[in-house]
């Protein structure tokens, strides 16, 4: 990192970073009262820790601050090392608390340990060619254990916050992570808004909302069923939707298994390209889509798989067009909106 840069954009870099710590902080302690741990001490280290993670998260997402903090990394690969090892670690304190340490032990080593490490490993090979390979597998791991079926034990210190809890925990290591390994990280992965973005998230919302509400509704997978009794929780609601589903799906399906899958197998020179482009955008908005099989009755898992990798072709546009902040933006809303008005089967 050049010095003479950084003293030109001290100012931007130190209220920006200021920024973060107060926001990180004012959604930490937001984060407990929602949802409180039954001791004192709990709650004291879940916020401590959601704190450390909201930080990390937003350094390595918002401009300019996130140029900085990559290029650091990039020339200082202790820092790499030293920042992944912490977050890799430092959560595992919830095990304090814990109810199950065998389970707990196994838990963590097969879906946080392996694909952590499965991540970086490409980092220390120079020109490695199967480099994607190695990223997909360790989100695969990330995703499977990521909404808490096979990695309760690994966060049973927590009190029914343990879904919120991984979804930032996966962010962050993913983040982190990536933030030296990707070529495009500053440009693909950042919340810049753009309008070409936000204009695209829109358009292929309503687009969405026009495509799947009939369907849902038809089938019965959806009911019409509009809640607004408590205001306040609808505007914290999409800051959860946005942070804690949009955020690690987005960063999973669309940042590594998209993109790499993408740009890594076939020269985006070549005149075969386009195609090769299309046919990844269908094959990971499917796959998407397959992720959810479990998330519903069994009844209405065709219809919730269908719906889901519609929305994956959606979110794979905005992905193309705007980046990580129009898929994840697009993706909030339609979670938002299907929150808001609907119930799902």
């Amino acid at each position: 990192m050049e010095e003479k840069y950084l003293i030109n954009n001290k100012k931007k870099f130190y209220f920006t970073f200021a920024s973060i710590l107060l926001v990180s902080a004012l959604l930490s302690a937001l984060v407990v009262i929602v949802e409180p741990q039954i001791i004192l001490g709990q709650s004291i280290i879940y916020s401590i820790l959601v704190f450390i993670l909201l930080t990390v998260i937003f350094s390595l997402l918002i401009p300019p601050i996130n140029k900085y903090v990559i290029e650091l990394l990039k020339q200082k690969y202790t820092y790499y090392i030293l920042s992944s090892c912490i977050l890799l670690f430092l959560p595992l304190l919830n095990w304090i608390y814990a109810t199950e340490f065998k389970q707990a032990i196994i838990s963590y080593l097969i879906w946080y340990f392996l694909p952590t490490v499965l991540f970086i490993i490409p980092a220390f090979i120079e020109n490695f060619r199967f480099d994607f390979l190695f990223h997909i597998a360790a989100v695969v791991l990330f995703a499977t254990g990521f909404d808490g079926r096979f990695t309760s034990d690994t966060l049973s210190g927590f009190s029914s916050s343990e879904y919120n809890f991984n979804a930032l925990w996966v962010s962050s290591l993913i983040l982190i992570l990536y933030s030296i390994q990707l070529n495009e990280f500053e440009e693909k992965t950042n919340w810049k808004p753009t309008k070409k973005g936000i204009l695209y998230a829109l358009n292929l919302s309503a687009v969405l909302a026009i495509i799947s509400i009939p369907i849902g509704l038809l089938t019965n997978f959806l009911e019409w069923a509009p809640n607004f009794s408590d205001v306040p929780m609808i505007f914290i609601s999409f800051i959860g939707i946005w942070m804690t589903i949009a955020l690690p799906e987005e960063l999973i399906a669309r940042g590594v298994i998209q993109h790499q899958l993408t740009h890594r197998v076939v020269k985006k020179e070549g005149k075969y390209f386009r195609y090769w482009k299309w046919s990844i955008l269908i094959v990971a908005s499917v796959i998407f889509g397959v992720s959810h099989w479990n998330n519903t009755s069994p009844e209405f898992i065709w219809v919730y798989i269908l719906l889901a990798s519609i929305a994956g072709i959606a979110y794979g546009i905005c992905w193309w067009k705007g980046g990580l902040f129009s898929a994840i933006l697009i993706h909030t809303l339609v979670d938002w909106v299907w929150q808001l008005f609907f119930k799902s089967a």
